[in-house]
This record gives structure tokens, C-alpha cells and sequence, in this order.
């Protein structure tokens, strides 16, 4: 059977992967058991200052707004610059909320946060790309393999997790899928520099076979 080390090659990036994930569960458990997850919540500690500032200046635009409905009603004219007031006021409500957007963005991920990250990452190329890759190569399915190619370049969400668990890349890996499916007698010179470039075992033994052939 000219697909069996091609196979062998996959049920060895299945099995691996779901080595991973049965690894990164029983940690997952294990922390849990004793109490990681409240004593990682601890660590991050928050600075409720930015909060006492954005609070501030809330009520200095209030204020602003205020003065600015009853300055009419007022005997005389009120003599108190309110643009520079209305400047610090804005000022201390952008610049919290500015921050506020890139603290969350730069959180320090914890520990438990990268193995459920990473677990994540690995369930969804087995389900996404290396069982619906193994079925389509044992039932000869040349169009499902086309549609595997198709979905590496437009789903952003299975290309990235492809990308972080060094499965090799997603372009390449895609025109991998292209070139065999679409193989003909002088695409060799291709073949060769597709072969020469490309880190995924599985395809690789994919491709490997039309060289046999």
C-alpha cells in the first residue's frame, strides 16, 4: 500500500498530540487539586489607582457639564478659563482608559493559562486538520484534501494553531496539498524544492510517493 508510511507517519502526530493533551489535563488536574488556580489569581495584583483617576476626572467633565448648563443663569459672567478645564478633565478619562486596554492586552499569562492555551492549540489541529487529513489520504479523497488545503489559507484559527505547535507552515503546507493533488509528469523540478522545503513529516511522506512513483 503506497499510503501506509504516510499513515504511519500521521498516527504518529495523532498519537503525539494526544499525548499532549492527556499530559497537559492531568497537570491541569493536579494544580487544580492543590489550589493553584486561587493562588495564581493572587499574583495578579491590581493597581485600583488608574481607577481613582478615571473616577477623577469623570467628575471634573460632570462638573464641567454642570457649570456649563447654570453659567447662563448666573448674575454676571463667570470669568474661570473652562477650555484647559475641559482639556485635564477629557485628559484624565483617555488616558486611564488607554491604559486600561493595553494592561489587558499585556496580562502576564500564568502558568495554568499556557497549558490550557496549549491544549486548546493541539485539540484543534487534530480536529481540524490531522484526522480529516488521515481520512481523506485513506479513502483517496482527492477533494477533501483540496478543501483541507483551502481551509490552512483562510482559517486564521487553525493556520495559527498549525504555526504554534510547529506542525511547519501553513502556506507551505497547503500548496503541499495542492501540488498532489494536482500532481502531472513535469512538476518534478517543483516537486523537488516543495519536498526540500518542507518540515511537515506527514506531507512530506504524502509527497514522497509521487517521487516514487
Amino acid at each position: 500500500m503506497e499510503n501506509e508510511k504516510v499513515l504511519e507517519e500521521l498516527d504518529k502526530r495523532i498519537k503525539r498530540l494526544e499525548a499532549e493533551i492527556e499530559l497537559v489535563e492531568n497537570r491541569l488536574r493536579y494544580l487544580d487539586e492543590i489550589g493553584a488556580p486561587s493562588k495564581y489569581r493572587a499574583f495578579r495584583r491590581k493597581d485600583y489607582s488608574i481607577y481613582y483617576l478615571l473616577l477623577m476626572g469623570v467628575w471634573m467633565l460632570v462638573g464641567f457639564l454642570a457649570l456649563m448648563s447654570i453659567r447662563n443663569r448666573l448674575p454676571g459672567e463667570i470669568n474661570i478659563p473652562l477650555l484647559p478645564y475641559l482639556f485635564v478633565a477629557l485628559t484624565a478619562i483617555v488616558f486611564p482608559l488607554i491604559y486600561l486596554l493595553w494592561s489587558k492586552r499585556e496580562e502576564p499569562k500564568t502558568p495554568m493559562d499556557e497549558l490550557e492555551e496549549r491544549e486548546r492549540l493541539a485539540r484543534l489541529v487534530l480536529s481540524l486538520f490531522y484526522r480529516p487529513l488521515r481520512k481523506a489520504i485513506e479513502d483517496g479523497d482527492r477533494e477533501a484534501l483540496r478543501s483541507l488545503a483551502d481551509e490552512l489559507l483562510t482559517n486564521p484559527i487553525l493556520a495559527e494553531a498549525v504555526e504554534r505547535m510547529n506542525e511547519g507552515d501553513p502556506k507551505l503546507m497547503a500548496y503541499a496539498l495542492y501540488l498532489y493533488t494536482s500532481y502531472q509528469k513535469g512538476m518534478e523540478g517543483e516537486l523537488k524544492e516543495v519536498l526540500s522545503s518542507l518540515h511537515n513529516k506527514p506531507l512530506k511522506a504524502l509527497l514522497s510517493t509521487l517521487a516514487e512513483a
